[in-house]
């Protein structure tokens, strides 16, 4: 089996674990203990078990019964429901295997083998955390009849109960609304499965659970079960989400089912949009936890609802995960656009051509930029029409003086930077001096990512600022730099470039966060990435300079004349750019 489907198979495995027990343990085990733990300090009210069945809970929901009895569980368990019926029509097949389960009476067969396995010595542990003691008034004492009053599941608990019944005459304890026996009666009644008529008959009636107040944790115990099961139940949910589809799911069917909930942002798919909607969906599970744990659950008052209380604590649960959860699928998005496959599937495909066919293109384009081109590198049939449309601006734009010093000194914060890109396959740093006026600044460039990316880090007022540059094959421009950049304050585009603005000055972080953008731009247009030479450097600046002033420009942020120009393979206005020809 490969390594990723392995991993998915002990992560879906891991998560079904994590995900049931901290399900049953929240909800059965933590919930109750944490309501209990808060309605410990009650005063307890006396009454009668008729009173109780007759009134139903009151104001409060610590009770004393002054004339109870504890009937506990047998030690030997009936299955009674189980048995196999004597009275019929077909006999009970004879060995085993699938001929004996075909010929025979399969209701049968399956009853004797669910009745043998919970007669099993093993099974015992498992049926004495179960197992339930019933209350019922001291008259009544001996009856076999099922009673409405029944004891929380454990055989421990029952014992206690009659010691203290034995002890003090009385019996005070928790009483909260026990809906199970109607939920198993209508099952039964949706599925026609035959139940005893003393059954359906006590599902008519208002069912109770009784807790030995004796027997009360303390709201520090109840806390840790709380949110050791809380933090359980979002774990396995996080790990069945995010495990990948595979053949799994037929052995792991929890795991599935629970991983649907995922399902939008598993194996890095999700985006602004989907993050925005999980991050409210989240939120709404966690006011919806508080309404129905508090509200509608009664959670430490009177009156108060178990299954609400349940229902809280799952959405509770649900929010966290989904918060998590994008936290993770941010991480992993992430982690895939620096991955390798991701990058190439960013690349444009170069074209293969002969050397006839390179020569007829190289004289071919020299031709149209010969006719459409100056010296200088401006589109003369355009200059006249940008100059007309600019002439009450005061500034033209032009471009800043690059040169390579001979001995540049590179500071140590932005050495940090240079070594954290190079650890991510970018080439070595080449020191560049870039001047505007009569100032000057230091810098580096250096090209990695498969050279779809261009980094370059600058100096401005004893401030290091970080600035990466690629290209769609379409020409447009994508920058993407950290907070320190005073005119650069939020994203801003136009036709021409998109500047991505983060606050992080994480040179690795800004990497990731760049290569994101650069595939939903590639994505929204249709395009690709273009590989990037490292002698192009000189162009890939000045044009990257030109763009920025151009946003400033249309966002009304700056004022500028700005011509057209090319630089080598590029241009500004954007146009189509050529892919660099294999050697």
């Amino acid at each position: 089996m490969p390594y990723s489907k392995r991993r998915n198979t002990r992560r879906a495995a891991i998560g079904s674990l994590f995900f049931v027990a901290g399900l049953f343990a929240g909800t059965i085990v933590a919930v109750p203990k944490l309501h209990r733990a808060w309605l410990a300090e009650q005063t307890p009210v006396e009454m009668t078990c008729g009173e109780l069945l007759q009134n139903g809970i009151g104001e409060a929901s610590v009770v004393r019964l002054t004339d109870a009895t504890v009937a506990e569980p047998p030690e030997e368990m009936q299955f009674a429901m189980l048995e196999p019926d004597p009275n019929a029509m077909q006999a009970m097949p004879v060995g085993s295997g699938m001929g004996a389960w075909m010929s025979g009476d399969k209701v049968g067969m399956a009853k004797k083998t669910l009745a043998d396995a919970l007669r099993h010595p093993r099974a015992q542990t498992m049926l004495d955390e179960m197992v339930r003691g019933e209350v019922m008034p001291q008259h009544l004492g001996g009856t076999n009849m099922p009673q409405p009053l029944k004891l929380s599941p454990g055989r421990e608990v029952a014992a206690k109960a009659v010691d203290e019944v034995r002890s003090t005459g009385s019996l005070t304890v928790f009483v909260s609304e026990d809906p199970t026996i109607q939920w198993i009666a209508d099952g039964a009644n949706l599925l026609g499965v035959g139940l005893p008529e003393s059954f359906v008959d006590l599902a008519k009636l208002d069912c109770y659970s009784l807790h030995p107040v004796a027997l009360t944790e303390s709201k520090q115990n109840a806390a840790i079960w709380a949110v050791g099961s809380a933090l359980t139940l979002t774990l396995g949910w996080l790990l069945c989400s995010s495990a990948g589809w595979g053949i799994w799911i037929l052995f792991c069917p929890i795991a599935a089912v629970a991983g649907v909930f995922g399902l939008p942002m598993r194996s890095g798919r999700g985006n602004k949009v989907t993050w925005t909607l999980a991050f409210f969906a989240g939120g709404f599970c966690l006011a919806a936890a508080f309404v129905l744990t508090v509200f509608l659950g009664g959670l430490g008052s009177t009156p108060s609802s178990w299954a609400f209380q349940a229902a809280g604590f799952v959405s509770l649960c649900a929010g966290l995960a989904l918060w998590l959860g994008i936290l993770g699928s941010m991480k992993t998005k992430r982690n895939m656009a620096m991955s390798i496959s991701s990058l190439d599937n960013l690349v444009v495909a170069e074209p293969k051509r002969s050397r006839s066919s390179k020569k007829a293109a190289k004289k071919s384009s020299g031709d149209v930029d010969a006719s459409k081109f100056a010296s200088d590198g401006v589109r003369q049939d355009k200059l006249q029409e940008t100059l007309s449309k600019n002439a009450s601006y005061s500034r033209r734009y032009l471009d800043p003086r690059l040169s390579v010093p001979a001995n540049l000194t590179i500071r140590d914060e932005a050495n940090e930077n240079i070594i954290v890109w190079q650890n991510n396959a970018f080439e070595e740093p080449l020191a560049i001096e870039i001047g505007r006026g009569d100032a000057a600044c230091s810098a580096t460039v250096q090209v990695g990512c498969q050279n779809l990316v261009l980094a370059m880090t600058d100096e401005l007022d004893g401030n290091i600022r970080l600035r990466l540059i690629s290209f769609l094959d379409n020409g447009h421009c994508l920058i993407s730099v950290d907070g320190s950049y005073p005119q650069l304050t939020e994203n801003l585009s136009n036709e021409f470039a998109t500047i991505s603005v983060f606050e992080s000055a994480d040179a690795k972080k800004l990497l990731a966060k760049h290569l994101e953008v650069s595939a939903d731009a590639a994505e929204r247009q249709h395009s690709g990435l273009i590989r990037l030479d490292s002698n192009e450097w000189r162009d890939i600046v000045l044009l990257s300079e030109r763009a920025v002033k151009s946003v400033l420009h249309d966002e009304g942020l700056q004022k500028w004349e700005i011509h057209d120009a090319t630089y080598g393979r590029f241009a500004f206005p954007c146009r189509p750019i050529q892919s660099m020809q294999p050697v």
